[in-house]
C-alpha cells in the first residue's frame, strides 16, 4: 500500500505548494483528468481483492451461496434469492468498472509513463495477467460475457456477449503470452504492485498458477487440452510453498483495512453464523483450524447454523470474535487471490486423472499442511490431523461431506477421490466463496444443504444484470439464446 499513501501525501503537499499560483485555481484537483499508470494499476489491484473478499450481501454472497456462513435474521441470500439486492448487476459493474476499466487505463499509460522498453513489457504482462484473473470470475459467474468488445464505450457503446468457452481458451492462450514475456532482468511497478512487490519472478509463477488451475477447470470437457495446459504450467513453475502465495496485505487502518473487518465489526453487523455444512466436518475430524475459523463465544460449544432459516446469533458459532487468532476480524488480514494448498490439490487431482506423474497422497498431504499452516497452526498439528483414518488419503471415509450434490440439490455418488480432495479442498476454501462454489460446480462435492426456504435450486450460475435487458438488450437476448436461458439452473460449458 505504500505507494498510493505516499501517493496521497504527495499529492496534498503538492496542491499545497501551488496555491500561490492562482491560475491553479481553475483545475479539480479532486478529480485529475489523467493519472499515472502505475496509480491505476494499484487502485486496480485494490478493486478487485475489495470485490472478491467482501462479505457485503450487496455485491458478494459466494460465502453464503457455498455455505460457510449463513444468515441470522435477513435470510434471502441464504436461499439464492440473487434479484431483491440485484447482486448479479452490483458484481457485474465492480469487476467491469472498478477493476478490468482500471488494467486496460493503466496498459494504455504505460507507454507514456515508462521509458524503458523492457519495463513497459512487463508491466503490461502483469496488467495482462490481472485482467485474465479477472474475467475468470465474471466468464464462470455468468457465462456468456462481454470480451472482446467489452470496456470500450466509444466504438462499442451496445458490446456483444463472446460465448463462455472461446473467451476461457483466449484467455488460457493470454496467459501463455505473458508467461513468455516476462523478463526477470528487467524491472516493474515495484511497491505499486500490492501482491508482489514487482518481483518479476514471482509473477511467473503466480500465472503458471493461475494457469494449472484455469486448465484444471476444463480437465472434464476437455481432458486433452488440460493435461497438456497442467504440464506447461508445472513445468513451468507453479508454487512450492505458502511463501508464493498471491496475498494482499491491508494496512488495517480505514480506507485500506480488510472489508470482512469493515461489514464485520466496524459495522457492528450480527448477521452471519457458520453452517452446520462447515462446522459439522471439521469437528468430526477434529480440524485444528476451527479456533481461526470461527468462535463460540456464546455458545460454549460448536453448534452450526442451518442454512436459509432464522438463527439467533447469540446462539451459534460465528465468525466475528477470535480470542485466539483474531484472524478473520482482523482489520489487517490479507487476502488470498491464489494460494499453494490450492496449488497441491489440483496437482493430487492431475494425478488421479493421469494428467502427470507423482503421488495424489502426497500432493493431498501438501495442501493439506499447507492450509493449517496457513492458518496458524503448525506443522505437527497438520500431521496429527492427517494421522487420523478419517483424514489420511488412502482411508477417508465417504460421507462427511453427505454425499455429491446433483443438478437438483440431491445427493448423488463420486469417487473418493474427489470425495477427499473435494472436502479438504473446500475447507482449505473457507473465505475464498467463489471458488469453493466453482469447486463444487467442478467435483460436486461436498453435498450443500437444502435452504429453507429456497428460491431456486443449487445455482450453478448468476442471472445476468438486470440492466442489461434493457440497456444492453439486442446483445443480452442473443447471449440468452445461446446460453439456453437465463436461469441459475443452466449450467456452464464445462460443466459435465
Amino acid at each position: 500500500m505504500k505507494k498510493i499513501i505516499l501517493y496521497s501525501i504527495v499529492s496534498v503537499f503538492a496542491l499545497a505548494s501551488c496555491q500561490k499560483n492562482m491560475t491553479n485555481l481553475n483545475i479539480d484537483t479532486k478529480h485529475p483528468s489523467t493519472a499515472p499508470s502505475y496509480a491505476l494499476f494499484s487502485n486496480a489491484q485494490k478493486n478487485l481483492v475489495d470485490y472478491i473478499t467482501t462479505p457485503n450481501v450487496n455485491s458478494n454472497i459466494f460465502t453464503l451461496i457455498a455455505q460457510y456462513w449463513t444468515e441470522a435474521t435477513y435470510t434471502d441470500e441464504s436461499n439464492y434469492n440473487l434479484g431483491n439486492r440485484n447482486i448479479p448487476q452490483n458484481f457485474w459493474n465492480n469487476l467491469y468498472v472498478g477493476a478490468l476499466n482500471n488494467f486496460q487505463q493503466a496498459k494504455l499509460l504505460i507507454p507514456n509513463d515508462v521509458s524503458d522498453p523492457a519495463v513497459v513489457k512487463n508491466e503490461l504482462e502483469m496488467a495482462d495477467i490481472m485482467e485474465v484473473y479477472t474475467y475468470y470470475y465474471l466468464v464462470n459467474t455468468f457465462g456468456n460475457i462481454p470480451y472482446s468488445q467489452a470496456n470500450n464505450i466509444n466504438k462499442y457503446p451496445f458490446p456483444a456477449y463472446d460465448d463462455a468457452k472461446t473467451v476461457y481458451y483466449d484467455m488460457l492462450n493470454r496467459l501463455d503470452t505473458c508467461i513468455s514475456g516476462l523478463n526477470p532482468s528487467a524491472g516493474s511497478f515495484g511497491s505499486a504492485d500490492l501482491l508482489y512487490g514487482g518481483d518479476v519472478n514471482s509473477w511467473i509463477k503466480f500465472a503458471n498458477s493461475l494457469k494449472l488451475k484455469m486448465a484444471m477447470l476444463i480437465a472434464d470437457s476437455d481432458p486433452t487440452t488440460a493435461q497438456k495446459k497442467v504440464n506447461e504450467a508445472i513445468n513451468g513453475g507453479v508454487f512450492q510453498s505458502n511463501a508464493d502465495n498471491a496475498v494482499f496485505q491491508y494496512t488495517g487502518i480505514t480506507p485500506n483495512a480488510n472489508p470482512v473487518w469493515v461489514n464485520l465489526v466496524q459495522s457492528n453487523r450480527k448477521d452471519y453464523v457458520v453452517t452446520k455444512t462447515i462446522l459439522n466436518p471439521m469437528v468430526a475430524l477434529n480440524d485444528p483450524r476451527r479456533s481461526a475459523y470461527y468462535t463460540n463465544q456464546y455458545s460454549g460449544g460448536d453448534i452450526g447454523g442451518t442454512v436459509g432459516v432464522t438463527n439467533t446469533w447469540n446462539n451459534y458459532s460465528n465468525p466475528y470474535f477470535n480470542p485466539i487468532t483474531g484472524t478473520i476480524i482482523d482489520p489487517a488480514a490479507p487476502s488470498i487471490l491464489l494460494d499453494y494448498a490450492e496449488v497441491s490439490f489440483l496437482q493430487a487431482e492431475a494425478v488421479e486423472r493421469n494428467f502427470i506423474a507423482g503421488t495424489a497422497e502426497t500432493f493431498y498431504n501438501n495442501g493439506v499442511t499447507a492450509s493449517i499452516e496457513e492458518w496458524g497452526g503448525s506443522a505437527t498439528d497438520a500431521a496429527t490431523y492427517l494421522a487420523q483414518p478419517s483424514v489420511a488419503y488412502a482411508t477417508a471415509p465417504a460421507g462427511l461431506g453427505a454425499g455429491a450434490i446433483g443438478s437438483t440439490g440431491t445427493s448423488t455418488t463420486t469417487t473418493h477421490w474427489k470425495q477427499a480432495i473435494g472436502l479438504q479442498q473446500y475447507i482449505a476454501y473457507y473465505m475464498r466463496g467463489f471458488d469453493a462454489w466453482t469447486s463444487i460446480r467442478r467435483l460436486y462435492y461436498p453435498a450443500m444443504a437444502v435452504p429453507g426456504s429456497p428460491k431456486s435450486p443449487f445455482p450453478w450460475r448468476y442471472t445476468y444484470p438486470a440492466n442489461e435487458a434493457t440497456a444492453n438488450g439486442p446483445s443480452y437476448q442473443a447471449a440468452k439464446t445461446a446460453m439456453g436461458g437465463d436461469a441459475v439452473t443452466i449450467k456452464l460449458w464445462w460443466m459435465q
